[in-house]
């Protein structure tokens, strides 16, 4: 095996954020990186599940909490009546509470707002109570939040959920979504506080969009980032539910455009040195993009692009949640999805229930060979254990 992709063993417990850029979207423009340092953290993070390297060791530092009347966070543990408290639906029995499904542009003068793909959105603080909101027509839709001031702590975000985060290594003058991806990464969120973000190296050998066999990369350059999202729920089965796009060109402008993201390195990671940083969109791509001097080569890249969306979903949750809908604004033109509003406004919004001890992170793979003079990555028994693992939202 290439000394550039070794095997770095059974993933060990990685450090769980305290605080899931840009992740997407933080989570898509963070994604949009390909990289994988094998010694760093994101700033604030606690620890939970693992990340992929035998040496991945990693920094931590407290997070700001989100628990003010502008950001609003409801209680992992925080008690509540009889109704269907986390799995993301608005029923009947929420809205009752609520006493309204709808607030008019008058009822928004003092909500933040924001667009996303040429839809306005929005989020409404009322003490601790928060509304999340998409217009529609002439009126604003409340589509999730949570409401502890009305029995109905929550959160109501859309329950279980996988999404796909995507970097393309498009280069100037290529099609971002024909291009192989390099950064390919599952977040999931189960609904109740928990998550994790799961690598696929880039090489992983799998069944393609045609028929034949060949690296997963391959797949959206075969067939856009639709056959991307067919193939990697083919090899985990597990249920995506959209993705989120960008290039080198979008991970740089959108981590510029939200101010940087905080993160620790353990190690000196090409320009980006050891320690605390909060990083401009170059030293993002550079960390997400290096593998050659990295000890386990490409499976340390992919496990630093989790890293990089783990801090990117600490940046929108110690930002507080009013901040989202600019976050949004800044991020949308440099990000390419088939989610809709709604999905990617509750998706991002997600980062202020996930509880810290209960987030983790992985790179699935068995291991790199040789096959028709390629190396390649294989996906086998611990792969396939590592899946089956994460079909819960968790890891």
């Amino acid at each position: 095996m290439s000394a550039r992709r070794r095997a770095p063993g059974r993933p060990t417990s990685a450090r769980a954020i305290s605080v899931l850029t840009a992740a997407v979207l933080v989570a898509g423009p963070l994604a949009a990186c390909s990289g994988s340092d094998s010694g760093g953290e994101a700033a604030g993070t606690g620890s939970a599940n693992p990340s992929t390297t035998a040496d991945d060791t990693s920094a931590t530092s407290s997070s700001p909490s989100p628990g003010s009347s502008s950001s609003a966070s409801p209680s992992a543990s925080a008690p509540g009546p009889a109704l269907p408290v986390g799995d993301g639906t608005l029923t009947p029995q929420v809205l009752q509470r609520l006493g309204k499904s709808s607030y008019s542009d008058a009822e928004m003068a003092t909500a933040a707002k924001g667009t996303w793909k040429g839809t306005q959105v929005g989020a409404l603080s009322q003490g601790e109570d928060v509304s999340l909101l998409v217009k529609q027509g002439s009126t604003w839709k409340v589509v999730g939040g949570w409401w502890p001031s009305k029995g109905a702590p929550g959160p109501y975000l859309g329950g279980k959920r996988f999404v796909l985060a995507l970097g393309s290594d498009a280069r100037p003058g290529q099609d971002v979504q024909r291009s192989r991806a390099d950064t390919i990464q599952v977040i999931g969120l189960d609904g109740h506080g928990g998550g994790g973000i799961l690598g696929m190296p880039r090489d992983s050998y799998v069944p393609l969009p045609g028929g034949s066999r060949g690296k997963i990369n391959g797949a959206m350059s075969a067939a856009g980032p639709q056959g991307m999202t067919s193939t990697v729920a083919r090899t985990t089965g597990l249920p995506l539910q959209g993705y989120l796009l960008t290039s080198m060109t979008g991970l740089t402008a959108a981590v510029n455009a939200i101010g940087g993201v905080p993160v620790t390195l353990k190690r000196q990671v090409k320009d980006v040195p050891a320690g605390s940083h909060n990083l401009n969109g170059l030293q993002a791509l550079h960390l997400a993009r290096e593998r050659k001097s990295l000890p386990g080569g490409d499976f340390d890249r992919s496990a630093n692009q989790g890293l990089l969306l783990m801090s990117g979903f600490l940046k929108v949750r110690s930002e507080g949640v009013r901040t989202l809908p600019r976050i949004m604004t800044a991020i949308d033109k440099h990000v390419t999805t088939d989610l809709s509003p709604t999905q990617v406004l509750t998706f991002l919004a997600s980062a202020y229930q996930l509880n810290p001890s209960r987030i983790g992170r992985t790179v699935a793979h068995d291991g790199a060979t040789t096959i028709g003079g390629a190396s390649v990555v294989q996906v086998g028994p611990r792969a396939r254990a590592e899946f089956a693992r994460f079909r819960d939202g968790n890891l």
